[in-house]
């Protein structure tokens, strides 16, 4: 690819040459050849620009034009050119070439073109796989599953029956998606507690899952089918490692949930949401568009839109400020008290004298 391919991909301007062949982004600091492109739009990466090997840059447009390059391209947004850059140069992956003869596939399967099949995945019965879509080796993909084009699903996943996955779909490595939900008889949040003699019975699941377009499950991550209905996840939405989402859960568009949350069964999650990592969501919250809950959160209440709630339990991030003043204030206060107590007690004794 060109540099003067690269700067029109990112909308960019450039100053130099712009037929310089290049087949990969590095760090300012690990260019190596004239191929190389350095991508140096934070202040450390620009700093080692003076160290690189590298003939072509990506800079940010609000800092000064380096000298000494063939071409200097100068980017407006960080993170938007990183996303446009990484697109571009993102290997294609290994593992799934066409039809592995070592795949499993059932009959009755339809298949679009160009689709990728890797050795020992297995695709159930008349599930559809759509075009361009690469399964990887070691992805079971179960009965009556509809996948959209352009997929990509590292080895290990797990694809449950009945499952419905739309386009552009990422999911990483040992996720699994429609495994049964966590539900049993009686309530196991009943306030009468368990009994003697109590017989804990399996609830079982009947619904599915439907994944929108564009999302993206990171690896090890868990979504449950639902009872009766579907456990949703919204289109554009981005979800990290080691998230578990509960039966009968319904996420919104565009949201984005860091690792290690964990959403309990019958949540509903807005637009736009935004999770920190290690949060806990209670089951039956219902959580607003726009809302921000802070990392390691538990949040046991429903959450109005927009808000932003940090703690555990969750309560909104002024308030949780306040607490956290508060709390610093507290060894002061405790000096202070012991202090007058100390002080009293010689009152005290001096008019006994």
């Amino acid at each position: 690819m060109l540099t003067r391919d690269i700067a029109q991909a990112l909308s960019a301007r450039i100053e130099g040459d712009g037929a310089i062949e290049i087949d990969r982004l590095v760090h300012p600091a690990q260019a190596e050849r004239p191929s190389d492109l350095a991508f140096a739009m934070s202040s450390d990466a620009a700093a080692a620009l003076s160290r690189s090997k590298a003939q072509a840059v990506v800079v940010s447009a609000k800092q000064p034009m380096p000298s000494g390059f063939r071409a200097v391209i100068a980017a407006d947004e960080t993170r938007m050119a990183l996303a446009k850059l990484t697109a571009l140069f993102a290997p294609r992956p290994d593992g799934a070439e066409g039809i592995h003869p070592a795949a499993v596939i059932a009959p009755d399967a339809v298949l679009g073109e160009g689709v990728r099949i890797g050795a020992f995945a297995y695709i159930g019965a008349r599930s559809k796989i759509g075009a361009g879509t690469a399964i990887l080796p070691h992805v079971t993909v179960g009965s009556d599953v509809s996948i959209g084009k352009e997929g990509l699903f590292h080895p290990g996943v797990r694809i449950g029956d009945h499952v419905v996955i739309g386009d552009r779909v990422i999911v990483h490595a040992n996720a699994v998606i429609g495994s049964d939900g966590f539900s049993f008889a009686p309530d196991l949040n009943s306030p009468m507690g368990f009994k003697p003699g109590v017989v804990v019975t399996r609830i079982h699941s009947l619904g599915n899952v439907a994944i929108g377009d564009d999302v993206e499950i990171g690896a090890c991550s868990t979504i449950d089918r639902s009872t009766l209905e579907t456990t949703r996840i919204g289109r554009g939405t981005k979800i990290d490692n080691h998230v578990h989402i509960g039966h009968n859960v319904v996420i919104g568009e565009s949201c984005i949930v860091a690792g290690m949350t964990g959403v309990s069964g019958s949540v509903t999650i807005g637009d736009r949401v935004r999770i920190g990592g290690g949060a806990g969501i209670g089951d039956h919250v219902r959580i607003g568009d726009e809302a921000v809950i802070g990392g390691g959160s538990g949040v046991g209440v429903n959450v109005e839109a927009g808000a932003f709630m940090l703690g555990y339990p969750a309560i909104p991030l002024q308030r949780a400020l306040e607490r956290m003043v508060y709390l610093n204030r507290l060894k002061r206060q405790h000096e202070k008290v012991d202090n007058m107590a100390s002080r009293l007690d010689a009152l005290e004794l001096s008019f006994k004298k």
